[in-house]
């Protein structure tokens, strides 16, 4: 530990010398000793004053940077207390893997990718997603993960970084809140379909099932020019089972099936969440782990089945539909799929963070967390231009509606793995249950993340653990039954996209506080401190001015894709409403809590609050480098 805090106390020096230097006028850095420039060895000399002259030399270091640590007895506000129960995961690898189970989500396989190909192709499509991936998903992700590993708390505490952006962290639980009352439906269907793929004969290859109309067909190839067009059995399930589209039924009609499965896996949620966080990175670790080996098998029999070659894949090189409009479309669709290295609603990633040990090499996962989803995008991008190919060629794509945006993956796989000659049962069965795993592994999560976020954040809740999740699933699972109407099914895209435009609005605030309000220079010192190694300051540039244009960019797309999936919803504009209006209320509230005039309530709000690891040995060796002991006090026990 000593040595691993000497090398990482020398860096910090080091750092916020190099900030000293910047900030300085002449050569005031070399005024500590007389020489601090002139010869080779300046570099040596430079960084010497700092082991003479001790805590003096790191206040001054401090002082030069952007903002000053705050105490509980600065603020006269209670000190955090971390929970010393909250647990770890078993090995370093349960955060790479819980991450990644997000590369598998319902949006990789949604028609997204097979539009924006068709418009964008290859050449402008893919290097636009790889571009965002690396200058908005990574960067981000490496910011929430900086913010959970670094404080150890969830998605509320982790803005004691800069308090006056507190509310934001209540707006997330919100946010995350909403987000779990519909999200269960993305897990329920692909579970349907995995369960149905059990039977003798697949249900949407077939007619004679009690919700089939005299009309239904399981041809193989129609006529473009005959004037009735019988609806496909394939459809047929979708509707009835799923969507409770029938002639007798109404906005009201429940979906049985999907019901009973969103029981079951709201119980399959809590008994989860009511184990160790051990035993549930081991869970998501398992069940990613299935996921990347059925995946594999699955792309592999579909590459050979269908013959698909390195020709057929240089026929999407060029965009098919050539015009600007399209490509400007294709290159927002791109920067949309490349935030879902995030996940859905937001924080979860701080969340994954804070259960990872101070040492881990969190910038090293995050590389490997994108590279993943960049590796099972693509993937899935091949996979689902077979997968329309073959449906538009067989069944004719004009019966995916566009009210309902999951009609494609559903309608276009299930038809594809139907039509294997080789068992077509169990790559059907493979393939939604990977989609099903990753959607559970999300809505675990997600509870993962706002649990933490509460019993983080509220001490007196900790003791009441075990009752406050029950009711909580409980509530949730209540919730959820008013997705499994058509009506409300019908609204589940729209809230996501909905969902996304939040997260990018509190993802741009998030690289304003980091960066710019905190301070590059803090930034870049603490995150040297956390990894035990050098970042250079071209990684942070990057974060500070090329991170904002892809969040523009990302903006405006999202707002697009609102105008066209149900921006009319006054119900879902008055509930996101609400989640800004509460993080503005909490920083009105915490200026006005403060003394002094609007600029020094705004320096206070802005200065970090018990901003230290929670371990002992970090957190003595972080106050000392950053000049903050005055900020020790008395946990009563409960330092961790």
């Amino acid at each position: 530990m000593k040595g691993i805090c000497g090398d990482a106390k020398q860096q910090l020096n080091q750092c916020m010398l190099l900030g000293d230097c910047e900030n300085a006028t002449g050569n005031g850095i070399g005024n500590g000793n007389g020489n601090g420039n002139g010869n080779g060895n300046g570099s040596e000399n430079s960084a010497s004053p700092a082991h003479r002259g001790g805590r003096v030399f790191c206040a001054r270091q401090v002082h030069s940077l952007a903002i000053r640590n705050t105490s509980s007895y600065d603020t006269m506000e209670r000190p955090f207390r971390p929970d010393n129960l909250r647990g770890r995961w078993s090995k370093s690898a349960d955060f790479y893997f819980a991450s990644s189970s997000y590369a598998f989500s319902t949006m990789v396989f949604s028609d997204a990718s097979v539009w924006a190909l068709m418009f964008g192709g290859w050449k402008y499509y893919l290097s636009a997603y790889l571009l965002a991936v690396c200058f908005y998903s990574l960067p981000i992700f490496l910011i929430q993960t900086f913010l959970g590993q670094f404080s150890t708390s969830g998605a509320i505490s982790a803005f004691r970084v800069s308090p006056l952006f507190k509310g934001i962290g209540y707006s997330i639980l919100l946010l995350n809140l909403g987000t779990l009352t519909y999200y269960s439906i993305n897990a329920a269907v692909p579970f349907i379909y995995a369960v149905n793929s059990l039977r003798e004969v697949m249900p949407w290859m077939s007619c004679n099932n009690t919700w089939n109309t005299p009309e239904c067909s399981t041809h193989d190839h129609y006529n473009e020019d005959a004037p009735i067009q019988k609806p496909h059995a394939t459809v047929e399930f979708f509707h009835s089972v799923i969507g409770s589209i029938r002639p007798e039924s109404s906005d009201w009609s429940l979906s049985w099936p999907m019901l009973l499965a969103i029981a079951g896996i709201w119980c399959v949620v809590l008994a989860l969440l009511l184990s160790h966080v051990s035993l549930i990175g081991k869970a998501l670790r398992c069940a990613c782990v299935l996921m990347f080996g059925f995946f594999v098998a699955v792309f592999v029999y579909l590459v050979i089945h269908e013959q698909v070659n390195w020709q057929g894949l240089l026929e999407y090189l060029h965009p098919a539909i050539p015009s600007w409009l399209g490509i400007q479309s294709a290159l927002g669709t791109a920067i949309l799929q490349a935030s879902m290295v995030l996940g859905p609603g937001w924080g979860s990633i701080i969340t994954l963070g804070s259960y990872n040990s101070f040492r881990s090499d969190a910038e090293r996962l995050s590389i490997w967390v994108c590279l993943t989803h960049v590796l099972i995008t693509v993937m899935a991008m091949v996979c689902g231009h077979v997968a329309n190919d073959h449906f538009e060629l067989h069944v004719a794509m004009w019966h995916v509606e566009k009210q309902h945006t999951m009609q494609f993956l559903y309608l276009a796989y299930a038809y594809l793995f139907g039509s294997f000659a080789t068992l077509p049962r169990l790559w059907s069965f493979l393939f939604f249950a990977v989609i099903f795993l990753a959607e559970l592994s999300a809505l675990i999560i997600q509870m993962m993340s706002v649990l933490t976020a509460l019993f983080d954040e509220f001490e007196q809740l900790r003791p009441k653990k075990k009752p406050i999740t029950i009711l909580l699933v409980l509530c949730l699972m209540a919730t959820s039954i008013y997705f499994c109407t058509q009506r409300g099914f019908k609204q589940v895209s729209a809230l996501s996209y909905m969902s996304l435009f939040t997260q990018i609005i509190v993802s741009a605030l998030l690289i304003m506080m980091a960066t710019w309000i905190y301070g590059r220079v803090r930034f870049q010192c603490d995150l040297q401190f956390m990894l035990g190694k050098t970042i250079s300051s071209f990684k942070i540039f990057c974060i500070r001015f090329v991170v904002p244009f892809f969040i523009a960019l990302s903006l405006w797309e999202t707002i697009y894709m609102l105008t066209v999936n149900g921006a009319g919803n006054s119900l879902m504009w008055i509930s996101q409403t609400l989640i800004y209006l509460l993080a503005l209320g909490y920083m009105l509230y915490r200026l006005s809590q403060t003394n002094g005039n609007w600029r020094q309530r705004t320096r206070q709000c802005f200065a970090p609050h018990d901003w230290h690891p929670v371990n002992a040995d970090n957190r003595r060796f972080y106050e000392e480098i950053m000049g903050t002991s005055e900020m020790l006090v008395i946990d009563n026990g409960y330092t961790a």
